[in-house]
């Protein structure tokens, strides 16, 4: 399953999970604010502490790239 790293009061972070589940795509998703040892991970994954971050098995994504990476990962499970 893939991970969506997020926090309070990040509209890019709402969106990113809005298009999620329009997509259907299923998601864990952790507020880096609310897990401090996330926010340690997460740079170590990106180089910085930056959201929203998409953790899946074919890489990380961040920011917008997440709603390219989700119309993508949609059509490859319809077919």
């Amino acid at each position: 399953m893939m991970t969506l790293y997020t926090m309070d009061g990040c509209s890019v972070c709402a969106e990113a999970r809005q298009h999620l589940k329009q997509q259907g795509v299923p998601y864990q998703e952790i507020n880096v604010l609310h897990t401090p040892e996330v926010q340690q991970e997460l740079k170590k994954l990106t180089g910085e502490v930056y959201v929203p971050v998409l953790r899946s098995d074919q890489g990380i994504y961040k920011g917008l790239e997440i709603l390219s990476f989700s119309s993508k990962a949609s059509s490859c499970r319809s077919e």
